[in-house]
């Protein structure tokens, strides 16, 4: 069964606070203040440090740790099922073309302070963190399976690991505008030519492949019966099943399988261990559980 998760911004008040439940044992005490707050689902999304800290978040660790798991939210719910390798290389293209055109058109502008100047224009550095965020939409998908275990893609995954890194490190070396520029051209001509090979030179299916959601009931389990399904949390919040038990509620139903992630159970999105640990491993009751599959 073909499941479409509800969009994050149309998410209730309600819905948020369960939310806020799957997160870290140090945040539960924020559960009463975004409920009190009537934070919902498109405020979420909108959500800064400094309107955190107007909610009583005043920590800053706690506040970067709702930002990334919110982050996160937004990674699972967006383009699950319309994205592919091939779509997201293209925009990581497009992003490296459209900084090569901008540091162009600055050029040809006559702005001649770019060769004495070392102080870089906001506009630039805007670019410079777009193009990163692109790539960063093609490594999660290039981090999961199957694309993980091949050799190829692990390839193209770290070349374009090291091409952020290098444009992370020279936005801060004490260059001229002019030659931070050069330097970056090269890397977006580098990245550029990554992402054309993936685009328009592989022809392995793969790369075209979306992602599938799956809704799998697992119901009927006894009490002393587990799932029989071993799952893997990884660094960057995925929950991936890495094997079933013969025999058991999850072999049986034929619909979990290796490589398939956990991103909702009982229509919750997971987000941390936390709530995994909570709702999937320690409650084995009647269960809707839906499975990204690549």
């Amino acid at each position: 069964m073909a499941l479409v998760m509800e969009p994050v911004s149309k998410w209730s008040t309600s819905q948020v606070v369960d939310w806020m439940k799957g997160l870290d044992d140090c945040l539960q005490q924020y559960v009463c203040v975004f409920e009190r707050g009537g934070v919902c689902g498109e405020r979420l999304l909108r959500i800064s440090h400094a309107e955190l800290e107007e909610l009583g978040v005043s920590r800053i660790g706690h506040q970067e740790l709702i930002l990334e798991a919110v982050d996160l939210l937004c990674a699972l719910n967006s383009g699950l099922e319309t994205e592919s390798v091939r779509t997201l290389a293209h925009k990581l293209g497009a992003s490296a073309k459209n900084l090569q055109n901008f540091i162009s058109s600055r050029r040809r502008s006559s702005q001649s302070e770019s060769r004495t100047s070392r102080r870089l224009p906001n506009d630039l550095l805007t670019s410079v963190v777009d193009l990163i965020t692109a790539a960063k939409s093609l490594l999660a998908w290039l981090d999961r399976s199957p694309f993980a275990a091949v050799a190829d893609y692990s390839v193209t995954r770290n070349n374009v690991i090291q091409l952020c890194l290098e444009l992370t490190t020279i936005v801060q070396q004490d260059c001229t505008v002019f030659e931070t520029e050069n330097k970056i051209l090269h890397v977006c001509k580098t990245l550029s030519e990554v992402c054309e090979h993936i685009v328009c030179v592989s022809s392995d299916p793969l790369v075209s492949q979306s992602a599938h959601l799956e809704l799998v009931h697992l119901t009927n389990i006894k009490p002393s019966e587990g799932l029989g399904m071993y799952i893997k949390s990884t660094y960057d919040g995925l929950h991936v099943i890495t094997g079933t038990t013969e025999g058991s509620p999850a072999d049986r139903c034929k619909k979990i399988h290796a490589g398939d992630e956990v991103i909702q159970v009982n229509h919750q999105t997971v987000v941390s261990y936390r709530f995994l640990k909570t709702n999937l491993i320690n409650n084995p009751s009647c269960r809707g559980i839906c499975t990204d599959s690549g």
